[in-house]
């Protein structure tokens, strides 16, 4: 069943009992910026959903002798933000006889301290190109071990980030999308509402009750997942 923007916000009301649109402390703009709030800067750390588990595919080559990409480019396409990315990535290798593509696994750093450690720092006017073994993904930037000595197509995978819902305006369709999967609409309702109550400092009985109801709205949405997980074969490591 479809759900909109128009459904959060209608919830986060009944939730918080305000429901006068012409209150400037609850009118849309002031609740829609609670909605977008939870949705971009919370849930993609409070729940790991198999539907935000995502695949970012793009190419490095030999142009930067650095071996350092700024994330997100232009170049990237379907950019979007990580919350956190897997240990294991995908490189290309392309045989050179026939012209074929195999994958290699690329391990993937997320503390500089361990990775220059092991690969060295400031020593940029000695690499040496080759075929990249291991990356470096720390403060929105990619740096790859060997840099890269001709081009090759890398897979990361792992968790990514909401993006902002459009402005909500109600008599406008394209300001009232729909949510990305209906079952989020009370988790993200609830959420915002929570937020919402400690700053406008709700007494301690009534954000006690709302978290109450934000943690049963958050144990059914992580059912599904749980029931996922419960029906994957365990892929042994070796």
């Amino acid at each position: 069943m479809v759900r909109y923007v128009s459904d959060i916000l209608r919830t986060m009301r009944l939730a918080i009992a305000r429901r006068n649109e012409n209150d400037p402390d609850s009118n849309d703009q002031t609740l829609m910026q609670y909605i977008n709030d939870f949705y971009s800067l919370t849930m993609s750390d409070d729940v790991k959903l198999f539907e935000q588990f995502g695949t970012l595919v793009f190419n490095i080559d030999e142009t930067s002798t650095t071996g350092v990409y700024t994330f997100p480019q232009e170049n990237l396409g379907n950019s979007f933000e990580f919350v956190n990315i897997s240990s294991e990535a995908l490189i290309s290798l392309t045989d050179p006889i026939d012209n074929s593509v195999s994958w290699n696994q690329l391990y993937v750093y997320q503390d500089p301290g361990e990775f220059f450690l092991k690969w060295g720092i400031n020593n940029d006017e000695v690499l040496i190109p080759g075929f990249p073994t291991e990356m470096l993904y720390y403060s929105n930037e990619f740096t790859f071990r060997t840099i890269p000595n001709t081009e090759y197509t890398v897979k990361i995978y792992g968790y990514k980030k909401n993006l902002d819902f459009p402005q909500f305006e109600e008599d406008n369709d394209e300001g009232n999308p729909e949510i990305p999967f209906d079952y989020w609409m009370r988790y993200i309702a609830y959420g915002a509402a929570l937020n919402y109550a400690r700053d406008y400092k709700f007494t301690s009985e009534s954000r006690t009750q709302l978290q109450a109801d934000f943690m049963h709205e958050r144990k059914q949405l992580l059912t599904r997942t749980h029931n996922q997980i419960k029906i994957s074969r365990a892929f042994p490591r070796f």
